[in-house]
């Protein structure tokens, strides 16, 4: 039982964690679809090298999230 209910915690931060960027990088300007990959991406460190890629590393804002989600995304994943 407590590896379910930790398991639902982690989904549960994961998907916050997500949305919350996802939303901080489309007030930088991206569009929500970009967002929402970049954002995932960054977190689970896979597929972060798209074309797209290259707008978020040349602004310093969205570098700065982007630098945020890949420490929290491994964190989680050292924790959990």
């Amino acid at each position: 039982m407590y590896a379910i209910i930790s398991l639902l915690v982690v989904v549960t931060l994961s998907l916050i964690i997500t949305r919350i960027a996802t939303i901080a990088l489309m007030h930088t300007g991206l569009s929500r679809p970009v967002s929402q990959f970049q954002a995932r991406s960054a977190f689970t460190g896979a597929g972060f090298t798209t074309q797209e890629t290259e707008h978020v590393v040349n602004h310093p804002v969205r570098r700065r999230i982007i630098r945020t989600l890949m420490l929290l995304g491994n964190a989680g994943l050292v924790t959990a």
